[in-house]
């Protein structure tokens, strides 16, 4: 190679790195810095719920957390089977009609009702939102908290259970209960149902990169745009929290467009002649299940993952392990009364007793 030649490749060489330093310089002077902002309300679902993400500034996060508390604030009214609003079709409206006719439900409402009718049915006969009369019964001895239902009682009120009953007309945006005496409670399932709404609509707003906590229903969007690849979500300690209400973490979860659902004995309860009575009901002895302290779910989908840690807790952790390793994209956590630890095969990657951190290695 003559003198010339080398000259000239010497000089693409040099105008091809020329380039690529100022490709570089141009990406990182057009990137933007985001800051982590965060904010909570108390308005819906009767619980606390906050909404963390990474955003451009205070009025970005702004816009992208107004329009997602206002989501949460809707759907709770349309979701609620003990008040009702003015103007608003909702839950118990149709609670309070639909035995008698076909009743107007808003929209929201008749969508999660569909979904339940698919749902429902492979959640092995765990939950059923039908069981509103049996449900409204220990909703209101644990407001007086000073006795539990009479056994004759609830067993009147499951006769009137039949989801079967509840019968939809999404064309005319109607609701009729067969059985007059049936009411629907979607606990079980309406605080993950919105979650997931909300998690969607943030994935296309200006703050794709959040983590949304509301009290047990996590949901992760993108990753955390601090430097790390994953969020970090802690699964409570059951016997701390029941005893003490402290926040201790017993593990913790790294992950990324994740939803972590927590069911567990601690989270609504009240006490009668010493005996704790959580609201997580049985559907056959229709008192609260004995089987474990909490089982928690991490799944893609919020909806999904709020049903089916009601179903866990609501079997032996043998048929729910069972269950949960015949699912795809399902993984799950338990706490059994004795204290010890379970966890699917999948999640151990992600688990911080098991090695995990919040950064790929």
């Amino acid at each position: 190679m003559d003198e010339r030649t080398r000259m000239r490749l010497k000089l693409r060489f040099l105008c091809l790195l020329l380039a690529l330093c100022l490709l570089c310089t141009g990406c990182a002077a057009g990137e933007k810095k985001l800051e982590k902002y965060s904010a909570s309300f108390y308005d819906a679902f009767d619980t606390v719920i906050t909404i963390m993400g990474y955003a451009e500034s205070q009025e970005a996060f702004d816009a992208a957390y107004g329009p997602a508390r206002d989501m949460f604030l809707r759907y709770h009214q349309i979701f609620d089977g003990y008040n009702a609003y003015a103007g608003v079709h909702n839950l118990y409206y149709v609670n309070e009609n639909a035995g008698r006719e076909p009743t107007a439900a808003e929209p929201e409402l008749i969508g999660l009702l569909l979904y339940m009718k698919e749902l429902q049915p492979k959640l092995q006969g765990r939950v059923n939102v039908a069981m509103g009369a049996v449900l409204r019964s220990w909703h209101d001895h644990r407001a007086e908290g000073v006795a539990v239902p009479d056994p004759e009682t609830l067993q009147s009120l499951s006769e009137h259970c039949d989801f079967d009953d509840v019968i939809i007309d999404a064309g005319a945006g109607t609701v009729y209960f067969a059985d007059p005496l049936l009411s629907l409670d979607l606990g079980a399932v309406a605080k993950g149902y919105t979650a997931e709404i909300v998690a969607s609509w943030l994935l296309t707003s200006g703050m794709p990169s959040y983590i949304i906590n509301a009290g047990g229903n996590v949901r992760c969007g993108n990753q955390p745009r601090d430097g790390r690849d994953r969020w970090g979500v802690g699964i409570q300690d059951p016997e701390d929290a029941l005893l003490t209400g402290a926040n201790t973490v017993k593990d913790v979860a790294y992950l990324t467009d994740k939803s972590v659902v927590t069911s567990g004995d601690y989270q609504r309860y009240y006490v009668v002649d010493g005996v704790y009575y959580h609201h997580i009901i049985d559907p056959d002895t229709l008192y609260p299940s004995g089987f474990m302290r909490q089982v928690t779910v991490v799944t893609p989908d919020s909806g999904y993952a709020d049903a089916l840690s009601t179903a866990l807790f609501l079997m032996p952790y043998e048929q729910g392990r069972a269950f949960v390793d015949s699912l795809p994209e399902v993984e799950a956590y338990w706490v059994l009364n004795d204290g010890t630890t379970h966890f699917t095969d999948g999640l151990a990657p992600a688990l911080q007793s098991q090695g995990a951190t919040s950064t790929d290695h």
